[in-house]
């Protein structure tokens, strides 16, 4: 980073921190209306697949003499059967990604553990620590879903603006620091030794 963006940083560290703060206040919403933020996201989630596939699709008949035709045609369709469904069944969807994270942290939490063990990795007490709180997870989301699809994804959304909005507040603050300068050279009362000022004699 040039010191020039770093001064027009500086310069606009109030609209950083007011975007951390805007960021924060939407995290705790979405903690507060965690079904209605689940709702928003699975419906968020269909509108972008929507376009996504329309997307493949117009992409497959534009390059129909590529070999990749029936892939992108394939794809294309297939985003369009999920996002659609997303959009009409928006409960369903947010069961269904919930299941489907259930699992992944029923299956991805124990073999990170065993990994970390077997392999001896760097720091390997935190990855079998997060494999086990994966493993806890992954059971009480499958343990009590269909109930937890009500409002897992709103409390992620909800905890990942809250950690976004502390970056860029804390971000914004440290821009707004005044820089200390590094002390003179030349002893730490501040004198000059250049001056020519010399001893006693002996």
């Amino acid at each position: 980073m040039t010191m020039r963006s770093d001064d027009e940083l500086r310069k606009n560290w109030g609209w950083l921190l007011a975007l951390g703060l805007a960021l924060l206040v939407l995290g705790l919403i979405a903690l507060t209306l965690s079904f209605a933020t689940t709702l928003a996201t699975v419906l968020f989630l269909g509108m972008l697949l929507l376009i996504s596939g329309g997307f493949e699709i117009g992409n497959a008949f534009h390059h129909h003499e590529k070999n990749d035709f029936w892939l992108h045609l394939f794809t294309g369709i297939l985003d369009l059967m999920v996002g659609a469904l997303l959009v009409a069944f928006p409960g369903a969807g947010a069961a269904s990604i919930t299941l489907v994270l259930a699992l992944l942290f029923l299956v991805g939490g124990p073999v990170r553990a065993i990994v970390a063990v077997t392999s001896r990795l760097p720091n390997w007490g935190w990855a079998v620590a997060s494999g086990v709180i994966d493993l806890v997870l992954g059971l009480l989301l499958l343990l009590s879903w269909p109930a937890s699809s009500l409002w897992l994804l709103g409390t992620i959304v909800g905890i990942a603006l809250l950690f976004r909005g502390v970056w860029w507040a804390s971000y914004a603050i440290s821009l707004h620091r005044p820089v200390t300068s590094l002390p003179k050279e030349g002893g730490s009362n501040g004198t000059d030794l250049s001056s020519g000022a010399t001893g006693p004699s002996v």
